[in-house]
């Protein structure tokens, strides 16, 4: 296709068209409120096609939001969220030789997301910490950050974040683990007062 008679297209398409659509349906309900309705005066007809273009916004709005709610994926066309940590062991805690032993992810109800950790470990007074990240790709609320070390018991950390979180500059304060894995097949216990790993998270966003 030569380019003027693109060019004549692309107007057609999105200057024309709109107008015609809009002159067809202002055409469409006048006949109907006219013939089917009974309407005859002219302001009784402004009335009902007035409440007929409300009426077509709303169940497009109504078909709009229904849309983004059941769409459980934080973004489309940027990165997803992300979920920044910091783990901190106990003081003087025995850390994995080989970084293949020491594993973390987040579980939801829509996916299972490995996180990434930098391999230079931090200390907050004598207490070892891994910084780390993990994307939030779904909208939801039950998220769990497992961290498994060989030889130890699975830790469980709940993640308390919105559906959809809001980016956070700061990080929150120390959350204790709240779950230990440490008698399976049973059910996993509550972590206690001994039990000195916590967490604290922020969440940055690219949209």
């Amino acid at each position: 296709m030569a380019a003027r008679e693109g060019g004549r297209a692309m107007f057609a398409f999105f200057a024309v068209a709109p107008f015609g659509a809009l002159a067809g349906f202002a055409l469409g309900v006048w006949l109907v409120l006219h013939y089917q309705g009974g309407y005859r005066s002219v302001a009784d007809i402004a009335g009902g096609l007035l409440l007929v273009a409300l009426g077509a916004v709303a169940l497009v709005s109504a078909g709009t939001g229904v849309l983004y709610l059941s769409d459980d994926q934080l973004a489309k066309n940027s990165l997803p969220p992300q979920a920044k940590f910091e783990l901190r062991f106990p003081a003087h805690a025995k850390l994995p030789d080989q970084l293949q032993d020491l594993s973390i992810h987040l579980q939801t109800d829509k996916n299972t997301q490995p996180a990434r950790w930098l391999t230079e470990l931090g200390y907050n007074g004598d207490r070892p910490v891994i910084v780390g990240e993990v994307d939030l790709a779904f909208r939801t609320r039950h998220r769990i950050l497992v961290v498994q070390i060989k030889g130890e018991p699975d830790r469980l950390f709940m993640l308390n974040l919105a559906g959809n979180p809001a980016a956070s500059p700061e990080f929150g304060p120390w959350q204790r683990v709240d779950f230990i894995d440490d008698q399976p097949p049973q059910a996993p216990r509550k972590g206690g007062a001994g039990d000195e790993y916590e967490i604290r998270y922020r969440v940055e966003r690219a949209d």
